[in-house]
């Protein structure tokens, strides 16, 4: 019954992130399937966590989960009404390779599920997140007010928005009761709706799918994307928010690859929207997406409405401000006031720092060659792409790490180097599936395996025939043995 249940709970998530992104496309023809599902996935669980915090200023209890559950049921039936059929973009017949690659992929995603369900939550997954979710099925789907103003309760940050722990608390108003088990569920569907967006954009930039499949693979192998402290099978928010960051950067650069398609922009659009919404960190994301899409605005002449896009993302940042303001919520003491005086009296710190992030991503054990082949292959991309779509890509990645390098400036840990050391990997993991799309750059410059094979078969019988030809006394293509 409990399976059914959270079924339920998964199909009304894709429900309503499916009818959105349908309302939105003016031609959904241009997405594949499983490329829609992926992003009705991730527009699905914010408009469904949104949904909830908003309602609940209202509604409590059942009401509220009536109410969200109408939204759900109502989004596709009104993309329907609307736009008629739905449609998906029509695929070519794979090769062997190809085949062989994406079942490769399959399995990897299965093997993530595997491990996210027998594992149990992290410190994070629980004490930040599950929590949360928690406190607010217990109190009818509202977060509780004693909750955001209980000091002893700070190192949970109650400052945090509420994606990942109003998606938990669904599948907990599915089930009727709060369950950390089931509430696993997620994260693996995170994994696989970033490992498609990454194949489906990687192979509309470089053209080559056998290419794109491979840096989905390789996605997985990364100790810390998978196994380590802080992974994505443990209930952390980092993964999602890297999948929500891909997403809208990778659109992006398909927006400025195809200037005449604006739906690639409108997807951009909204995965930017919910990037403050899943993180604290989501806002330096947010912010660094934003100037990434106005550049590509300006860069392509683009009517300046398109900035519009960047609104609906601000209102969420300020409207989560002025509710934990006005909610009196307590803030953690990790980092003191960012202030041009502390700015003065701990500016130092930022080579340690530095330093810190360096040993990070040269640590073989928790990243392996990722970052050294992400580097090389940027190279790769750049020749490839160009200017605009390089700058973007490049600044998308640079930027986090060197914003995230400078908050450290502010921490208030008396160890400021253990407390950047701790956090280091899981903020390179915003990131990482962004910097996967280099790799199919650097793989397009190089022969498919099904060329290589029938080059080799070619040069095989070439080889044959000469030799046939030098025997004296023998008809070539005929064997007298």
């Amino acid at each position: 019954m409990e399976l059914i249940e959270v079924l339920a709970a998964l199909a009304t998530i894709l429900a309503a992130g499916f009818g959105a992104l349908t309302l939105i496309l003016r031609e959904p023809k241009c997405l594949s399937f499983a490329e829609q599902l992926a992003l009705s996935w991730l527009g699905g669980t914010g408009i469904v966590s949104l949904s909830i915090w908003l309602l609940g200023f209202v509604l409590s209890g059942p009401a509220l989960f009536s109410a969200v559950s109408f939204i759900c049921v109502a989004l596709p039936l009104v993309a329907w009404k609307t736009r008629g059929a739905f449609r998906f973009q029509e695929l070519r017949k794979a090769n062997r390779v190809e085949l062989a690659l994406a079942c490769i992929l399959a399995v990897e995603i299965l093997a993530v599920g595997y491990l996210a369900f027998t594992h149990t939550l992290g410190w994070d997954g629980l004490l930040n997140w599950e929590i949360k979710a928690r406190y607010a099925f217990a109190n009818g789907g509202v977060m509780p007010a004693a909750y955001l103003r209980d000091a002893g309760r700070a190192f949970s940050h109650p400052e945090y928005p509420l994606a990942i722990p109003f998606t938990e608390l669904w599948l907990y108003f599915w089930l009727g009761e709060a369950s950390q088990f089931w509430a696993k569920v997620i994260f693996p569907i995170y994994c696989a709706s970033a490992a498609i967006l990454l194949v489906a954009i990687s192979a509309r930039l470089i053209g080559k799918i056998w290419a794109a499949l491979v840096a989905g693979i390789v996605l997985f192998f990364v100790p810390q994307i998978t196994v380590e402290v802080g992974s994505a099978i443990v209930g952390y928010a980092d993964f999602p928010m890297s999948a929500f960051y891909l997403a809208a950067i990778g659109y992006l650069l398909c927006a400025n690859r195809n200037s005449d398609n604006g739906d690639f922009f409108r997807i951009y659009a909204v995965c930017l929207a919910f990037l403050p919404w899943v993180k604290r960190e989501g806002v330096i994301l947010w912010l660094i997406a934003a100037i990434c899409g106005a550049f590509v605005i300006w860069r392509s002449k683009r009517s300046p409405k398109y900035l519009c896009a960047l609104l609906p993302g601000l209102c969420i940042v300020l409207a989560w401000r002025v509710y934990l303001s006005q909610m009196h919520a307590v803030s953690s003491s990790d980092f003191m006031e960012m202030n041009l005086a502390n700015l003065r009296a701990n500016i130092h710190r930022l080579g340690p720092i530095l330093s810190c992030f360096a040993s990070e991503v040269t640590d073989i054990k928790v990243w392996g060659l990722f970052w050294l082949m992400a580097g090389l292959a940027g190279v790769y991309f750049v020749r490839r792409h160009g200017n605009a779509g390089a700058i973007v890509l490049i600044w998308s990645i640079v930027a986090p790490l060197a914003a995230y390098a400078s908050i450290f400036v502010f921490s208030a840990w008396p160890d400021f180097h253990r407390h950047a050391g701790l956090s280091s990997g899981r903020l390179l993991m915003h990131i990482t599936p962004l910097a996967c799309l280099t790799l199919p750059a650097a793989l397009a410059s190089l022969p498919s395996l099904q060329e290589v094979f029938y080059q080799s078969r070619s040069k095989s019988a070439l080889a044959t025939t000469t030799c046939e030809e030098e025997i004296p006394g023998r008809t070539p293509g005929i064997d007298f043995a």
